[in-house]
């Protein structure tokens, strides 16, 4: 934390130094959250027995430090974004940690008509207790990824994609559902492109993955391995100048090497619209319907019907005020036995308000309350939770 904050204090002192059109971009923020329910806690829950105290409110503090660079260079371009985030917990001082991030990208190309991507990604973040009830433990998530890809122009409007990418997640405690796994996997497809910036595109994918840390055979009939292939249709419409539709119709199925019980197949879909009313109000909605494996004594999968809304507005040249509405449902179906269980069903919501200031160059100050709630047909599921949160970003 003390090497944090030192480098922290170190660029807020310095803005003479400011080089914003440079290739070389610094950063600094503190972020401080207060949340009424961190764990995620029904009402009336014996907070004393469950967590040791008489509160589940938290105070947290985050400070990150962190640099983007990039570049173009003739027909390349290279982007790299790395950062340190410390989270300080005030009350569960065990859930504090140390977060290293980083993103990075070759923006490559051969020719104009032949271009394409590789890109590296790390992300460490805590577990949501919506999902992980081990109170006592910090249970820290690290997901990784990596992907090139690529897209050649054919003749006119017609374009030949193919791809192929590696994905692992980690977790320092074990998750009942959506534990450790690696999977790697390839795409091929094609893509009709209209001058209007309007695109079409179809892409078939393979993925092959196993689950860490499982044995098989296994009582609970948690196979150790899965393959998945989906068929993917997406279309990016620019119907107007200031309105854009993306949409896209993944059908899919996924099989298990051991235990075919844990099969499954449906459809993942969605849209969004992005409306841009005037210079200064902006507009967003997405529906999308997405199916997870979440495998479980009584479940092999889940099905979310999700909705969210938006609008930002551009209150003052340096002001922008935005809130936010998404509700979502979800089922857990599919059953390993053939024994009927009662099968959880959850309804969930988040409300968010947020303000935005740029103070000075450089220099941004920001506000955001929110409320997050879930009620369930499975005891003990149920929350509420309200979040404020107040930071300051400082950039270089």
């Amino acid at each position: 934390m003390r090497t944090i904050s030192i480098a922290l204090l170190a660029l807020i002192a310095l803005p003479g130094y400011a080089q914003q059109d440079g290739p070389l971009t610094l950063n600094a923020s503190y972020a401080l959250q207060t949340d009424s329910n961190l764990f995620r806690l029904p009402s009336g829950a014996n907070t004393q027995a469950l967590i040791g105290k008489s509160s589940a409110a938290e105070q947290i503090g985050v400070a990150t430090v962190g640099l983007r660079f990039a570049t173009t260079q003739s027909l390349q371009k290279f982007e790299v974004d790395a950062s340190l985030q410390d989270y300080r917990y005030q009350n569960f001082d065990y859930l504090s940690f140390t977060a290293s991030n980083y993103s990075a990208a070759w923006r490559w190309s051969l020719t104009p008509q032949f271009t394409g991507n590789v890109t590296s990604k790390r992300a460490e973040t805590l577990n949501s207790f919506a999902d992980y009830q081990g109170f006592a433990l910090r249970n820290r998530r690290t997901d990784t990824s990596h992907r090139v890809d690529g897209m050649f122009e054919v003749a006119g409007p017609w374009r030949l994609l193919a791809g192929a990418s590696s994905t692992e997640r980690s977790n320092e405690q074990a998750l009942v559902a959506g534990g450790d796994y690696r999977y790697s996997g390839a795409d091929v497809g094609v893509r009709y492109a209209h001058a209007s910036g309007s695109h079409m595109s179809m892409l078939v994918r393979s993925n092959n993955g196993s689950y860490l840390n499982q044995v098989v055979p296994s009582a609970g009939l948690y196979d150790d391995g899965f393959t998945q292939t989906e068929t993917e249709l997406r279309l990016h419409w620019a119907y107007s100048g200031n309105s854009v539709i993306d949409a896209y119709v993944t059908p899919f199925s996924r099989s298990h090497p051991h235990y075919s019980q844990r099969d499954f197949s449906g459809l993942n879909a969605g849209a969004t619209w992005a409306w841009a009313y005037s210079g200064k109000t902006r507009f967003n909605t997405q529906y999308a319907r997405e199916l997870a494996a979440y495998a479980t004594a009584n479940s092999n999968f889940s099905q979310t019907d999700r909705l969210r809304a938006g609008v930002q507005w551009l209150v003052g040249p340096k002001t922008q005020l935005a809130a936010n509405y998404g509700w979502a449902q979800t089922d857990y179906q599919g059953t390993p036995t053939a024994v009927a269980a009662s099968q959880r069903k959850d309804t969930s919501t988040e409300i968010s308000l947020s303000l935005g200031w740029e103070a000075m160059q450089g220099l941004t100050l920001s506000t955001a309350l929110q409320n997050s709630s879930r009620s369930s047909n499975q005891a003990g599921l149920d929350f509420d939770s309200t979040a404020l949160t107040l930071s300051a970003q400082y950039s270089y």
